[in-house]
């Protein structure tokens, strides 16, 4: 099975997820596929939207004590391919494994991006006013949509760091960068340099003795020079002019920019496995770093090419440009 990704938003009062969803489903793009356990509302001829909030907030206010009303979880997978009634297998024996089996819950499947999720809302308040533990309730839903989906995370991450560190790096920074690109937290925690992943932590480094691994990288200027002169003349064809690129987002909160591309560094990665990665603060790109995975070695910005020259716009071929900004 696909890898499936798990985002929690529990940090809510009241039921807001209800009105989002249900109104996703009333604009057809998106299908209550299941209600459980909430046979009260049975009886109603057309279960409305205010039925269902008055429904969850009785029953979360029997736990006075809980800080949070709504459990709110999005499963999702990447393109269209699944069906949803394997979908909801998988979610309901992963609500069985959080604790949620016998708790009301409504499952949405939306189809509104190019991405198959569904939503889930619940809340860890149970009908006799106990609640259920949100201890570690992050880690512990990555752990158990992981074993359902068949990864195995102890032997992805063997795979991941003997190809990882066949890169040639010279500083923390180029590490970090890498191993992000493959979706790992790399962080300085207590003198050690920390990977992380899954709300875990696969490997500590000595801070020390890592930094004199790095500062001993030879750098190598012939490489740097041919990828110079590789990108120079790409420019002529190809513009350096950035996009921004956006996380995908479940709810109705403002986007947020995870990355920018070019068509100068599309090219690059599929031509020549050079990728550029631009680093920006806010809107703006301040600098790159460039991960050459034909020699497996990273570059610094200014031992490849000034930020300006490498975001140029200008191109040789101006009708190209504008069939290229026309298609985007």
């Amino acid at each position: 099975m696909n890898t499936m990704i798990v985002k929690l938003f529990t940090t809510s009062v009241g039921f807001s997820a209800i009105r989002y969803n249900m109104d996703k489903v009333h604009a057809g793009d998106a299908e209550l596929l299941c209600k459980r356990n909430l046979e009260l509302l049975d009886l109603y001829s057309a279960l409305r939207t205010v039925d269902l909030e008055h429904y969850f907030g009785a029953l979360a206010s029997l736990n006075p004590t809980s800080r949070f009303d709504q459990f709110h979880a999005v499963l999702s997978i990447r393109g269209t391919d699944i069906h949803k009634n394997a979908f909801l297998t998988v979610a309901e024996k992963w609500l069985a494994e959080m604790g949620y089996a016998r708790q009301p819950y409504l499952v949405f499947f939306h189809t509104d991006t190019k991405n198959r999720h569904l939503h889930i809302v619940s809340t860890d308040v149970r009908p006799d006013g106990t609640k259920i533990s949100d201890s570690f309730d992050r880690v512990r839903a990555i752990t158990h949509l992981n074993r359902l989906c068949g990864i195995d995370e102890a032997e992805g991450f063997r795979k991941d760091i003997s190809r990882l560190l066949d890169y040639r790096c010279s500083s923390t920074f180029q590490l970090r960068i890498l191993f992000e690109k493959s979706g790992y937290r790399f962080f300085l925690h207590n003198q050690q340099f920390l990977i992380r992943r899954y709300g875990k932590t696969f490997l500590r480094l000595p801070s020390a003795g890592l930094q004199r691994s790095l500062q001993a990288s030879v750098r190598d200027d012939k490489r740097a020079a041919e990828i110079r002169t590789l990108i120079t003349g790409a420019l002529g064809l190809h513009s350096g002019r950035t996009f921004p690129v956006y996380q995908a987002s479940a709810g109705r909160g403002k986007k947020k920019i995870k990355a920018f591309r070019s068509d100068l560094a599309d090219f690059l990665f599929s031509a020549a496995g050079l990728e550029i990665c631009y680093l920006f603060s806010s809107t703006v790109v301040n600098g790159f770093i460039l991960i050459d995975h034909k020699q497996r070695q990273l570059f610094d910005s200014w031992q490849i090419m000034e930020l300006s020259r490498i975001t140029s716009s200008s191109v040789l071929n101006p009708q190209a440009e504008q069939a290229r900004a026309f298609q985007r």
